[in-house]
């Protein structure tokens, strides 16, 4: 191997590394959206349980 091929494939693996540096980024913020819009709608319906038990104890007494 000589100069040039040793340059072209640290330059090759150097955009490997990085588009996949670029993927898992882009996934890990996709995952962290989703999990926080999941969590939201969890404590909005836990919001509206909470908020609807006080009423079904006053309607029953």
């Amino acid at each position: 191997m000589d100069g040039w091929d040793i340059g072209l494939l640290a330059v090759a693996g150097y955009i490997a590394v990085a588009s996949l540096v670029q993927l898992m980024l882009r996934r890990r913020r996709q995952l962290y959206e989703q999990y926080r819009r999941q969590a939201e709608a969890e404590a909005e319906a836990q919001r509206r349980r909470s908020s609807a038990q006080p009423e079904k104890q006053r309607r029953s007494a």
